[in-house]
């Protein structure tokens, strides 16, 4: 296997990816990689360009306050000495964090994955389970546990 440098953990605000991060930040401990930390929302102030909204405001208002909220837990998450970046993209969750895989060239992908019962995961999809299946590089899927 080749050096580990550069891991991807995608982050949602979730104790799922809480956990991702944490577990990325073990690895990255012992690797000596840098950790990029990325949150992907689907819709930001930007998406909808007409004047008058046919979006929700839940859904059409600016994502920056939450997106930041989400990035700096998850920062906060790492030990100091980590090395690491965050970023914020709109789209698709997996396809952007796939997109992001290969622009970042990154050695990993550590996601978070919450559990779901079987309705919920044949109706919403799973990113955990897109990301694992399309990716080019090694992916570690990190199960929500509800004790920590």
């Amino acid at each position: 296997m080749e050096r580990l440098a550069r891991i991807l953990v995608p982050v949602d605000g979730s104790g799922a990816s809480d956990q991702a991060v944490r577990f990325a930040a073990a690895l990255a401990d012992c690797t000596g990689a840098s950790i990029d930390i990325l949150h992907v929302s689907y819709f930001d102030s930007n998406t909808d360009a007409q004047e008058v909204s046919w979006l929700p405001d839940s859904v059409a208002r600016p994502i920056g306050p939450e997106a930041h909220a989400i990035l700096e837990r998850a920062g906060r998450l790492l030990p100091e000495v980590a090395v690491h970046e965050v970023y914020h993209r709109t789209g698709s969750p997996a396809e952007t964090i796939l997109a992001f895989a290969k622009e970042r060239h990154s050695d990993m992908i550590v996601v978070g994955s919450r559990r779901m019962d079987a309705l919920h995961a044949a109706l919403l999809g799973s990113v955990s389970s897109a990301v694992l299946e399309e990716a080019e590089c090694p992916v570690t899927v990190v199960k929500e546990n509800p004790h920590r």
